[in-house]
């Protein structure tokens, strides 16, 4: 079976935390999620990310919201991932550093690493992968890969690749597609990095977005 594994590459999850997905689609009993809040991250103070700002640290948590490094969830350390921050289209300010081009960001302090493994020993290569930010609908389903996230800006790059963010959600968002670059080179596994960064545009928690993979192998 082909598979795809969304792991934290960075943080105190220890590299190649796996965070779990929603299987079947639906179910969010043993999910986890990435979480964007203000600088008190999940259980402190300021907990919330401001209105139109983008978020100063970001976790692994439960569906709820609730950090999963806290007893007794069992993920390794605090469960904080490094925190990359929007600041304009080309660059990014990385756990609090000076802001610096997007092309000096390491692959390592990417917020996700999307692990592709093709099913059985065969080695291939990749083309026109794309990472989707999408509507979550009231079953944690998705009723339509296009539909962009209104509400909330997403901004994405991959490190070690992009010289400038790319919107996939929210105002100014021309659609909710992030892309990847082919990996010409035939291998066993294809690893995928990338850093998200998200600002809401209005008052609330919002929990109803989600993100998934395309990749297509040959």
């Amino acid at each position: 079976m082909n598979t795809l594994t969304f792991l934290a590459p960075s943080g105190a999850p220890a590299s190649g935390t796996i965070i779990e997905q929603l299987d079947p689609p639906g179910n969010t009993s043993g999910a986890n999620s990435v979480g964007f809040f203000g600088a008190g991250g999940p259980q402190g103070v300021p907990f919330a990310v401001i209105v139109d700002n983008y978020q100063d640290s970001t976790y692994v948590t439960g569906v709820s919201g609730f950090n999963m490094g806290v007893a007794p969830f069992g993920l390794l350390a605090s469960g904080e991932l490094l925190n990359s921050k929007y600041i304009d289209a080309s660059t990014a300010n990385v756990e609090g550093d000076p802001a610096v081009p997007l092309t000096d960001v390491p692959q390592q302090s990417g917020t996700l690493l999307v692990r592709f493994e093709p099913s059985g020993i065969v080695e291939v290569r990749t083309q026109n992968v794309l990472l989707r930010t999408v509507v979550l609908n009231a079953n944690s389903g998705v009723n339509n890969v296009d539909d962009v996230v209104v509400g909330l800006k997403v901004q994405g790059f991959e490190p070690g690749a992009d010289a400038g963010w790319t919107q996939t959600a929210g105002t100014g968002a021309l659609d909710n597609r992030l892309f990847f670059l082919d990996h010409n080179v035939v291998d066993l596994r294809h690893d995928f990095f990338a850093t998200l960064s998200a600002s809401p545009e209005n008052v609330g928690q919002r929990n109803d977005f989600g993100f998934f993979l395309i990749v297509e192998f040959l």
